[in-house]
């Protein structure tokens, strides 16, 4: 009910700080520092529940985007009060691309435990490189907007940039901005667009996961960047 209502101050240490944490990441997740991640560790969690932590709050990221994209509603019983989005909320201004950019010392972070590294290797490899119902130009478009969306310049590099090419690629770019900057505004209307491109079901369905999966991608990479949560041991 804390978190609900915003009122992180009423939380225990521990859970104020994971709360703040999964706020930071999924709202600005550019702004994430090693400070916020030092907070967690003085608090008493490991590299390894830290790196739980990001990890859950970037599948997070996959899911409402998905559930927000094609309307699926809670259709089970819950404790949890109704949860209306604040529709009128103005999502965070996203930083400009620094001037110069330096790659992080190792590369991309990646899970250090094995069963999630491998998972989300596997997950990456299917939404990234298939070649059907929408082709891997038009995949990797979709997740590096999503990628910019989330200021992870390492990440656009990776997939190559925003590169239009036609007028089809700067709606997948628009539908790609407002899925990543705000979910909460998703209408069916978005969906209808897309179809009336041409887009079988089936391929506005991979488009919503190419979209949410960069999201979670982004945030998991900047999360164990920020603390450096691989390598601090």
């Amino acid at each position: 009910m804390a978190v609900l209502r915003g009122d992180d101050e009423s939380l225990a240490p521990r859970a104020r700080a994971l709360a703040r944490l999964a706020v930071t990441l999924t709202a600005q997740p550019w702004a994430l520092t090693e400070e916020t991640v030092g907070d967690m560790r003085r608090l008493g969690l490991d590299e390894e529940q830290i790196e739980a932590a990001v990890g859950v709050i970037s599948l997070f990221n996959y899911y409402t985007r998905v559930a927000d994209a094609t309307g699926i509603e809670f259709d089970y019983p819950t404790e949890l009060p109704a949860f209306e989005p604040d529709v009128c909320q103005v999502a965070a201004p996203r930083p400009d691309r620094p001037a110069v950019f330096g790659r992080r010392a190792g590369g991309r972070r990646r899970p250090r435990h094995e069963r999630l590294q491998a998972a989300w290797a596997s997950w990456r490899a299917y939404v990234l490189e298939a070649d059907e119902p929408i082709g891997q130009r038009e995949r990797r478009l979709l997740a590096a907007v999503a990628a910019e969306e989330a200021a992870d310049w390492e990440g656009v590099d990776e997939l190559n940039g925003v590169k239009s090419g036609s007028d089809d690629d700067d709606q997948l770019i628009r539908f790609a901005r407002k899925l990543s900057r705000q979910p909460w505004l998703m209408e069916e209307a978005d969906l209808k667009h897309l179809r009336s491109l041409g887009y079988p079901e089936q391929a506005v369905l991979h488009m919503i996961s190419v979209v949410a999966h960069q999201n979670a991608d982004s945030r998991l990479a900047l999360g164990l960047g920020a603390g450096n949560i691989r390598d601090a041991q």
